[in-house]
């Protein structure tokens, strides 16, 4: 891991009406890096991710990709972000390979790499398609196509095994690994916690919007007390703690 941040979150704060989604969360990923961001439903996670994907503004606080700040220059830094939201929205007459010209265009990526992202995620066969008669698996596999493309700096996926047969779930383990390796930023919100362990450098558990443990997987095993544990347990564990 480069001690370059690519992901800078400075004390971000959001609040819906009475409720406090995100306290004062903090946070840096750097360049080589996975960190996994785990919680409960309602931990605070999905507005965390809103934030530094663009999608959401936060109440005070600030987020920086890649050197440009997010409140300042927006459109600068979400394009140096890929995104893979855990609910997927698509143009539903749109076909697959429309849609990713479409996301291709936004980043500035051209018709090579469409084409090795269709490839990759086994979409050749439905790609003339509208996407609106996808099945789930063909839909997240577009989703994850489209977050590529372009080799953001900084990729956020949201849930990204949901839909997956096993034979992608490690395909797409292997591809994380090879993107870090060339020096990409993940941030990965996932509840299968034996594909959280086996890919994250770091990790942070998230409960009542802030972080209540982090640090890498061996480390939260230490700090659980829990060496031979399933990390499903651990993350119970830590997540449980007052």
């Amino acid at each position: 891991m480069s001690e370059e941040s690519l992901l800078v979150v400075e004390s971000v704060t959001k609040r819906y009406g009475e409720t406090l989604a995100v306290d004062a969360v903090s946070l840096r990923v750097g360049a080589g890096e996975v960190y996994a961001l785990l919680g409960a439903n309602g931990a605070g996670k999905s507005t965390l991710i809103r934030m530094v994907t663009g999608l959401a503004e936060p109440d005070s606080g600030n987020i920086v990709v890649c050197g440009e700040e997010m409140r300042r220059k927006p459109l600068a830094a979400k394009r140096r972000v890929g995104y893979l939201p855990e609910e997927l929205y698509f143009y539903q007459r749109l076909t697959g390979r429309e849609y990713l010209h479409l996301v291709a265009g936004l980043k500035g990526a051209d018709e090579a790499r469409v084409s090795e992202e269709v490839e990759f995620f086994e979409l050749s066969a439905v790609e003339g398609k509208w996407v609106g008669g996808y099945s789930l698996g063909m839909r997240k596999k577009l989703g994850l196509a489209a977050a590529f493309v372009g080799s953001p700096s900084v990729l956020v996926l949201d849930e990204p095994l949901n839909g997956l047969d096993v034979e992608m779930m490690r395909k797409l383990r292997l591809r994380v690994e090879d993107e870090r390796d060339a020096g990409r930023a993940f941030v990965v919100s996932s509840h299968v916690m034996s594909f959280v362990e086996r890919v994250a450098d770091r990790a942070g558990v998230m409960r009542a919007g802030r972080f209540v443990a982090e640090g890498s997987p061996a480390e939260l095993r230490r700090l659980a007390r829990m060496p031979d544990a399933p990390f499903e347990d651990v993350f119970f564990h830590l997540a449980s703690r007052q």
